[in-house]
């Protein structure tokens, strides 16, 4: 498996998003000052152009970020060494937590009602 083919790919994901808030962003602008307009049909705007050259800016940068992309081959690599659980622990775990949850709802709903009636009295006598 290839660390920096993920990592590589992490930095076209981060581009993407940043392509598309910043289309998003530009549009604002541009349409707060009218200078928005489309360029390739009604559907590509000058915003969408600034907002792609952004992403790709983006995504170049990161990847041009000589820390940063052994920061994320490092992370890889020390993702190999997980030991993930089987389907039968995470269905087993899933069942504890669901099972644990529900105790504490109990308990929390006696102490509850428990308080609401010690609480009813006291003001009662007062």
């Amino acid at each position: 498996m290839n660390v920096q083919r993920y990592v590589n790919i992490g930095f076209v994901v981060v581009g993407v998003v940043a392509w598309a808030v910043m289309a998003r962003f530009f549009g604002t602008v541009l349409e707060w000052i009218d200078l928005d307009a489309p360029l390739i049909g009604a559907d590509f705007m000058r915003s969408d152009l600034l907002g792609l050259v952004s992403g790709v800016a983006v995504g170049v940068a990161l990847k041009l970020h000589a820390p940063l992309n052994e920061w994320g081959i490092e992370v890889g690599n020390e993702l190999k060494k997980v030991s993930w659980p089987t389907w039968e622990e995470t269905k087993l775990s899933t069942v504890v937590v669901v099972v644990v949850s529900i105790i504490v709802a109990v308990i929390l709903a006696v102490f509850d009602t428990v308080w609401a009636a010690v609480s009813t009295f006291i003001y009662g006598l007062g």
